[in-house]
């Protein structure tokens, strides 16, 4: 093989090793797929007093000290708003309870007693193809009711318990997108907490409506099923270059030591080729006195004394070659072998 091929050659692997490592590792990378959302939330009240000789106006705005006994009832409103950044399908549901709870006192955790009840029936609101959700609701919470609820609780069983009562909007959504196909759970709570029990609650209504934004991620199944593609097909150019150049190294090896054993041979045959013979099958030399030298030029000198020809025999696998001299009963013998010539080769490097 010339230069120019052999540089060619090389370039080619080169290049597939390349292109094989590349999609390897092209193959191994994840593509992610983002969904944004954005959730803004918040709940609002007024207190509604019952007829009263003091106040002026019947409506309290939030944030103020309330006297309970005079209160009629608390209108509460909700908003509630989920934003995606692409196209959502699926399905989200809402409902409104009050919680009445009977806790310990003196900041024990756990309670006595408590009782749920539903204010608004839970709402199932299919999507199809929107980026947003709107909640609005109103609800008017009879504060009475409740307080005297546990009045009676805590008179029928003598104990102390601090009372409260917490108003929640309970939204449960289960939505994919267009490109984010993973099934998408963001349950939310909006409340509102009063306490009970008290002759006056001042300014200690609390809020709950909490507003973030966030990235959901997922792996592209798209990309992923290309990128698995790029990686078997990398794969299997790596392991087929690399078995390509063992064989080419391996070839390479053969014809090198085919190429001396034949040049050496070559050798002896076009130097001496007047005095050699070519002969088709071995002479038997078994009742003969057999000497074996050891080099070839050995066997010149044996022929320059007794000038006979050189018997030259090469067996079908072309590893052996025998020169044989014979002169009466004498019988002079040089093998040519191809591993035994690559062995000394070796050694004398």
């Amino acid at each position: 093989m010339n230069t120019t091929n052999k540089v060619i050659r090389y370039l080619v692997l080169t290049f597939l090793l390349v292109a094989g490592f590349a999609l390897t590792i092209f193959g191994l990378t994840k593509t992610f797929i983002s969904l944004e959302y954005k959730e803004d939330n918040s709940v609002n009240y007024n207190v509604f007093l019952k007829e009263n000789n003091y106040f002026e106006s019947r409506v309290l705005d939030e944030n103020r000290t309330y006297i309970t006994s005079i209160i009629d009832y608390i209108k509460v409103k909700y908003h509630y708003n989920l934003k995606f950044s692409e196209n959502v399908n699926g399905e989200y549901k809402y409902y409104i309870q009050a919680v009445v709870s009977a806790n310990k006192p003196n900041g024990d955790n756990g309670y006595y007693w408590q009782k749920k009840y539903t204010l608004v029936e839970p709402k199932t609101l299919k999507l199809n193809n929107v980026k947003d959700i709107y909640i609005n609701e109103i609800v008017n919470i009879n504060y009475s009711q409740y307080n005297n609820l546990l009045e009676e609780f805590k008179t029928d069983y003598s104990i102390e318990t601090d009372g409260l009562l917490k108003v929640e909007l309970v939204v449960e959504s289960n939505v994919t997108g267009e490109r984010y196909t993973d099934s998408i759970k963001l349950p939310s709570n909006l409340s509102l907490s009063v306490p009970l029990l008290q002759k006056a609650v001042e300014a200690s209504i609390e809020k709950n409506a909490v507003s973030n934004d966030s990235t959901l991620t997922m792996v592209d199944p798209v990309a992923g099923k290309i990128k698995f593609v790029c990686l078997v097909l990398g794969l299997v150019i790596i392991f087929l270059t690399i078995a390509l150049i063992i064989k080419i190294a391996i070839n390479r090896n053969l014809n090198r030591k085919r190429h001396l054993y034949e040049s050496t041979l070559q050798k002896f045959v076009d130097s001496h080729d007047s005095i050699i013979a070519n002969v088709t099958n071995l002479p038997d030399i078994s009742d003969l006195n057999v000497v074996e030298v050891s080099s070839f030029d050995e066997l010149i000198d044996v022929y320059s004394e007794v000038r006979m020809p050189i018997n030259f025999y090469e067996n079908k696998n072309r590893t052996k070659a025998v020169f044989i001299i014979i002169n009466d009963r004498m019988c002079w013998e040089y093998i040519l072998d191809k591993e035994k010539l690559e062995k000394n080769n070796r050694r004398n490097k």
